[in-house]
């Protein structure tokens, strides 16, 4: 009898053993295999992960749903400085997610052009008419800072700003909903929009409901190109300032939206008076923090509020996006005054790790992936440092961009193989 229970005990766990080989093959099946290509002997491939990535299940949920069932949009918010502004690597980044997860759209753009400096090789943007910017880091100066890093303005009627997207071979940036953040009041001009022909498409104004600064059209059809003119209509309107728009294109898929200023560190983002309630506009789910980079640039100074100043600015970031979950990534090794050693890169890097492991943070470690200690020698052997010591070559923010989807690929699968069914 004893011998007989211990068969069926034997044939029970046996059964459920199966069941659950089972269940890890199906999982398995849902993984996504990513390499790296090209690849560097520099590059420390098993610090390639993204750091306390539990915290970051209901994205990789999200992203698994919309993977099985196409339906639905999963926002992506990466904020940083000039290595974002250029949007080389999170460009690539983009492309990777969307070629995988489907491509709802551009997201959002910032005619950089218009203020003369440069802006994401998938626009160009173009004006008439006299326009006046305003840099993040420039807190002193007039004209308040939303979520473009950036601010144009035009005190006169009849202005223009043309946008048109570019497409790669692969992903093709058509849009037909916008949405524009703007100064949204009875001052504000109202706004044509035309396409390509001069056709007038829209009208928006601050006779429109939506939020605060906020006004949303959609088209009738898809486009990649559209002109904006300023309109007075009333004596109180005198100027028009523009925060930002998000090009969508009404398909599920993944939105990687990106935003950078040249030069700016935590503390201006903190200052920017619009920038973190006009992320709510984005809906984003994951909020990808890339600053640090010109903290480290004040070796041998280091800001000793840079913790507090990170803290406050993630709480006013959650403020707005309560569901929204936070990844920090540290700055990449690179040179002071073109060849010399930062040691003040390793400091922030350190700062941020700690400050993640305080917070129940995930963090990607870019500096330690990316070689770790003196590092940029061996970027700027293989021509993935720019002369300046500081800036990447395409080819290395295209590396940083792939490295940055692996790490995210590599959480992504660990969560499909252990969800619960």
């Amino acid at each position: 009898m004893h011998c007989f229970m211990n068969v069926t005990v034997m044939k029970i766990n046996l059964f459920f053993l199966s069941l659950l080989a089972g269940c890890i093959q199906l999982e398995a099946q849902d993984t996504i295999r990513y390499v790296v290509s090209p690849s560097y002997d520099f590059i420390n491939k098993e610090a390639n992960e993204i750091h306390n990535s539990v915290m970051l299940a209901p994205f990789y949920e999200k992203l698994y749903q919309l993977k099985k069932l196409k339906k639905s949009t999963v926002n992506i918010l990466q904020i940083g400085d000039s290595h974002v502004q250029a949007d080389f690597m999170s460009g690539t980044t983009r492309t990777l997610f969307q070629l995988e997860f489907g491509n709802a759209g551009r997201g959002l753009v910032f005619p950089g052009r218009v203020g003369r400096t440069n802006e994401s090789p998938t626009l160009y943007s173009a004006s008439l008419g006299n326009w006046e910017a305003k840099r993040i880091i420039y807190a002193n100066q007039p004209l308040p800072i939303g979520i473009g890093a950036m601010t144009l303005q035009t005190k006169d009627a009849g202005t223009s700003i043309s946008l048109k997207t570019k497409s790669n071979d692969s992903l093709y940036y058509a849009f037909n909903k916008i949405t524009f953040l703007y100064q949204k009041d009875f001052t504000s001009y109202n706004l044509v929009v035309k396409d390509s022909l001069g056709k007038h498409l829209a009208y928006l104004g601050p006779y429109t409901h939506e939020a605060t600064n906020v006004s949303r059209i959609q088209l009738g059809q898809l486009t990649n190109q559209i002109e904006l003119q300023t309109l007075q209509s009333t004596g109180s309107q005198n100027q028009f300032t523009l925060y930002g728009l998000n090009l969508e294109n009404g398909k599920p898929g993944v939105l990687f939206h990106a935003t950078g200023g040249n030069g700016a560190k935590v503390k201006h983002y903190l200052e920017a008076k619009y920038f973190s309630e006009q992320t709510k506009e984005l809906t984003p789910d994951l909020i990808v923090i890339s600053l640090g980079t010109n903290e480290a640039m004040d070796h041998p100074y280091i800001d000793p509020k840079f913790s507090e100043y990170l803290d406050m600015f993630i709480i006013q970031l959650r403020e707005q996006n309560p569901f929204a979950l936070i990844l920090l990534s540290t700055p990449l090794d690179f040179y002071k005054k073109k060849t010399r050693r930062n040691p003040g890169v390793e400091v922030i890097r350190d700062k941020l790790i700690e400050y993640a492991n305080q917070h129940n943070l995930a963090y990607w470690d870019l500096y330690l992936t990316g070689g770790g200690k003196h590092s940029a020698d061996a970027w700027k052997k293989n021509n993935l440092l720019q002369h300046d010591g500081i800036h990447y070559t395409k080819a290395g923010y295209a590396l940083q961009g792939s490295l940055l989807f692996e790490a995210f690929i590599k959480g992504y699968n660990e969560y499909v193989l252990y969800r619960y069914p």
